[in-house]
């Protein structure tokens, strides 16, 4: 069975879609400005503008992940694991390397395990799902 088809595929991708639309997408979108600086963060007005226009990126993000899921076998869809590889996965180690040396706040930091679970597993979609050798037990 190919592992696009399988039930770990359908968990992730909800797991990707709660994390886009509720953690990534709507809170920086509508997090009320005094409640930013729980975050660690100390924002100035434009920043904070800018912080809710990712939050609008990310929420139309969603239909790259929601086509993902619709069309596992498209060859859209091989592109798109590779985009989410590089977006998950490589923001993952990017803020894995920068947090101790630009001492970045738990707000941003706590989303590294996050983005590199969802790094390994769009490689594990790309590389099985996508592989030109069929293994059969």
């Amino acid at each position: 069975m190919n592992i696009l088809d399988s039930s770990i595929f359908k968990k992730v991708m909800y797991f990707k879609f709660f994390m886009v639309i509720c953690v990534w997408g709507l809170i920086p979108l509508l997090i009320p400005k005094s409640l930013i600086p729980s975050l660690g963060l100390n924002l100035t007005d434009f920043q904070i503008i800018l912080v809710r226009v990712w939050g609008v990126i990310v929420l139309l993000d969603f239909f790259v992940y929601w086509y993902i899921y619709k069309k596992p076998h498209s060859k859209w869809t091989e592109y798109l694991l590779l985009f989410g590889l590089l977006d998950n996965g490589g923001l993952g180690l990017l803020l894995l390397i920068f947090t101790p040396i630009l001492s970045l706040p738990w707000g941003v930091w706590i989303n590294i395990p996050f983005q590199l679970f969802f790094g390994y597993w769009f490689w594990r979609f790309y590389k099985e799902g996508f592989s030109k050798v069929s293994i059969t037990k």
